[in-house]
């Protein structure tokens, strides 16, 4: 017998218990702003991308910087728990496996039960495809106000929806609408990512070790598979990086952090330029480690939007799979080639984009 896709067991499982839901769902009148301020409690329910916690936080941020006292709890997927530590405005993290999250776990009706007891008030749910286990957290928690982009079905898990008109913009401005949504005003700028201080100096130190000469440069590739679901093919990918080493003096940091590992040593075993030899343990060593980069080369990944935010010089190597939602704006260190079904990478246009970005970085 073939399984369902997750998507039609979703929409199967709502419709068999959307009466009791109704029955679940508060139905209180809510004002904004005025309903949120120092006495919310709230709950972020990521999605398990990690770019979108990278896109949400300064929406953390900012209430925090309104509203010192709230109470701000955060569920997130294990693997990106080192990611939400570094955001000092958060007071309390819960973490899950990916596996917990489906209605044959008993751990997530513990889950569901311990966040029921905790009164929230004030829900973000992450993510814009539906999933009926995350959703299902939303509502449970009874929170008077619940705020999600709009969805096939969205209610009664969310009573704020958010809708965006221009699906051209960049995903990273969109997620701040979740400040408009709630009547709060936002920033027109992104703000940087934040290394704590003692994570780049350990990594300065690590590279220093195995690069001490300044002459040559740190490239960062991160061959994973990109938000489209697709990936530049490894024989391709290695060819632009083998050639750019060519033309500079340069070693290069592997990272990936949704390729196993023998993907990635796949990867690497195709590269003759000289390879660091450093492997974070975790995402935060990751990016302290990218922090350190003269340039990247990376697909639609999540290393190649934290590259983007930290202003590090980007060539962005995108499938004809990956949307316009994904594309910066307004960022002159980032350079995108997308691929196009049955033409080859120009390497003209490839380095041609990469002395653009070493001119405007001042780098010789």
């Amino acid at each position: 017998m073939r399984a369902l896709p997750l998507q039609q067991k979703n929409e199967m499982m709502v419709k068999l218990i959307a009466p009791a839901l109704d029955r679940v769902a508060r139905s209180d009148w809510i004002s904004l702003p005025g309903d949120i301020g120092n006495h919310s409690r709230i709950l972020v329910i990521d999605s398990g991308s990690l770019t979108e916690l990278l896109f949400f936080s300064p929406v953390i941020k900012q209430l925090k910087s309104k509203f010192p006292e709230m109470r701000v709890s955060f569920l997130v997927r294990e693997g990106n728990s080192e990611l939400i530590r570094m955001i000092q405005q958060i007071n309390e993290m819960i973490s899950y496996e990916p596996s917990h999250l489906t209605l044959t776990s008993t751990t997530y009706f513990s889950l569901l039960k311990r966040l029921r007891q905790r009164d929230f008030n004030v829900v973000f749910l992450l993510g814009r495809e539906f999933n009926f286990a995350r959703s299902l957290l939303a509502l449970i928690t009874k929170a008077k106000i619940r705020v999600g982009f709009s969805q096939e079905f969205t209610y009664p898990f969310i009573n704020c929806e958010l809708r965006c008109s221009d699906d051209t913009s960049y995903e990273a401005t969109r997620a701040l609408s979740f400040l408009n949504a709630i009547g709060f005003g936002r920033d027109t700028q992104l703000p940087r990512w934040n290394l704590p201080e003692q994570d780049i100096r350990w990594a300065r130190r690590m590279i220093h070790f195995r690069k001490p000469s300044k002459e040559i440069k740190l490239l960062a590739v991160d061959p994973g598979v990109g938000k489209g679901g697709h990936r530049l093919v490894d024989e391709s990918f290695a060819y632009l990086v083998n050639d750019f080493c060519r033309r500079y003096p340069a070693k290069v940091l592997a990272l990936s952090n949704n390729l196993e590992s023998k993907g990635l040593e796949r990867f690497k075993s195709l590269i003759v330029a000289d390879l660091l030899g450093l492997q974070p343990a975790n995402i935060k060593e990751g990016i302290a480690l990218l922090s350190c980069a003269d340039l990247m080369i990376s697909g639609n990944t999540d290393y190649f939007h934290f590259a983007v935010n930290m202003n590090i010089p980007t060539i962005g190597l995108f499938t004809r799979h990956d949307d316009s939602k994904w594309l910066p704006r307004g960022t002159p260190w980032v350079q995108i080639l997308q691929g196009v079904k049955g033409q080859q990478l120009s390497l003209e246009e490839f380095f041609s984009k990469i002395d653009t970005l070493f001119h405007l970085a001042g780098v010789k």
